[in-house]
């Protein structure tokens, strides 16, 4: 029989595979989308994506977490909870994707850019749609089936854009691939989702009251994460120019790419957080929390060491020449990656304790500080000052949240292996410092080798510690 640490640890490892795939057709689809449209065009496709963003989140309004939440709890009805969660999700959708095209025609934005959000809606709704399925698949612990339909709808986005620079078709064709991926997706995840849980779309006032009572705490905090989020690339788009917006896309594309690593772990933690605390099981509840927040450091410590030192040919590589200039940008944004790991522990610490409503004010003051610093520091500093805002917000969230959770669990982490971790890394960093020259995928190669090995060195891990997340016992 297996370790509940151990299916966690395997279907991690599934995910991460899967997640590898679809991550690498996503570098792919980059590399063609930097090179075809170069940093102005680029900058206009990040101000469409991001721009809609906006309105993903009003649609969103916590129900994925909800979803997740939920159906968790003991003798949950889990084909009504998720058929009234996304018939709301798609009332939402129409509602708030439908004013998007209006709402961006007041902006002053290029023809070109209006156009791109009038077609990314349809994109954004069914990405969103997509969204609320994953608890499903966290639930029962099948996150590799995520994984499938995301390489299946990367896949197509790929060919989608390939399509559109082969026959040099301009920005919108490359929008409309994005709508063709997240439609293959969507329909995968609709089948898939379907054959664990049985829902259909329904509407049970009574259970929607409920969803929108859990739910509303989480979407007004979701909503001023992505104030400061997404806040620098819409702010950064009006008083700056299109071809810088694009250097800071491309470097903040990576980071989109690395945080989905602590946001994919802690979505298959939190159904089990939340069994250890809803059981009141203290002791349970506090060990777990400590092996996420091992895990958190011995993946965001060595990955912003190696990036310190390969940021600007890491960008080369994935964008091209034209963007050597998002290098340092990553550099400085790699830094608010290692902050999104822990924000990320205890944003999801914070649902599975039932503490979100009383975290509401901790996104507000976050979402505050840091938008007045865009509108005071970006039109002077431009995407510098952005990538600093970006450390600023994610490191402070993260340590307001560690705040609230302590006082309420008074599960203090122990540091032992994160010291070590950091021994480990310090090491690595100088080990590819010496490589730094060769092809920059030998000494990320290399990195990642002599950072295992310097783990075990340093007894970060152990062979003890690898059964038991990866063997049955």
């Amino acid at each position: 029989m297996a370790t509940l640490t151990s299916k966690i640890a395997r279907n991690t490892l599934l995910q991460v595979g899967g997640r590898a795939v679809g991550t690498l057709l996503g570098l792919f689809s980059l590399a063609i989308l930097t090179r075809y449209l170069g940093t102005t065009g680029y900058g206009g496709f990040t101000t469409v994506t991001s721009f809609l963003q906006f309105f993903g989140i009003l649609v969103d309004f916590g129900l994925t977490l909800t979803a997740v939440q939920m159906i968790s709890e003991k003798d949950a009805d889990e084909p009504g909870i998720i058929g009234n969660i996304m018939s709301l999700r798609i009332i939402s959708a129409i509602i708030f994707f439908g004013l998007a095209p209006i709402v961006v025609l007041f902006f002053p934005y290029p023809e070109i850019v209006k156009i791109g959000v009038a077609v990314g809606s349809l994109a954004f709704a069914g990405m969103t749609l997509s969204q609320v399925l994953v608890g499903v698949f966290q639930k029962y612990l099948h996150m590799e089936r995520v994984a499938l339909a995301e390489i299946a709808g990367r896949a197509m986005l790929l060919i989608g854009i390939a399509l559109a620079a082969w026959l040099n078709a301009g920005l919108v064709a490359t929008i409309w691939a994005l709508v063709a991926g997240n439609a293959v997706q969507l329909f995968i995840m609709i089948i898939a989702s379907r054959r664990l849980i049985p829902f259909k779309l329904t509407f049970n006032a009574k259970l929607i009251k409920k969803i929108i009572s859990q739910s509303w705490p989480i979407g007004v905090s979701i909503a001023f994460n992505l104030v400061y989020l997404k806040g620098d690339v819409v702010v950064l788009s009006i008083f700056r120019g299109q071809s810088e917006v694009g250097l800071y896309g491309a470097a903040y594309k990576v980071l989109d790419v690395i945080t989905v690593i602590p946001m994919m772990f802690m979505g298959l933690v939190l159904p089990i957080l939340v069994q250890a605390w809803s059981a009141h099981d203290h002791e349970l509840f506090k060990k777990r929390l400590q092996k996420a927040f091992d895990f958190s450091a011995l993946l965001a410590l060595p990955i912003i060491g190696g990036t310190m030192i390969l940021g600007t040919p890491i960008m080369k590589l994935v964008a091209g020449s034209d963007f050597s200039g998002s290098g340092n940008l990553m550099k400085i944004l790699i830094i608010a990656a290692g902050a999104v790991f822990f924000s990320s522990l205890y944003g999801h610490t914070v649902i599975a304790i039932g503490k979100q409503r009383q975290s509401i004010w901790a996104y507000a003051v976050t979402a505050l500080l840091t938008f007045a610093a865009y509108f005071i520091f970006i039109p002077k500093f431009g995407a510098s000052a952005a990538a600093w805002g970006t450390v600023f917000s994610e490191s402070l969230i993260a340590i307001i949240l560690f705040g609230i959770i302590i006082k309420t669990t008074r599960a203090y982490p122990k540091l032992s292996t994160s010291l070590r971790a950091l021994l480990a890394t310090l090491c690595m960093t100088g080990t590819v410092y010496l490589f730094r020259g060769l092809p920059v995928l030998l000494p990320v190669l290399i990195g990642a080798i002599s950072y295992l090995v310097f783990l075990f060195v340093f007894r970060a891990i152990s062979l003890g510690t690898i059964k038991e997340f990866f063997l049955y016992k």
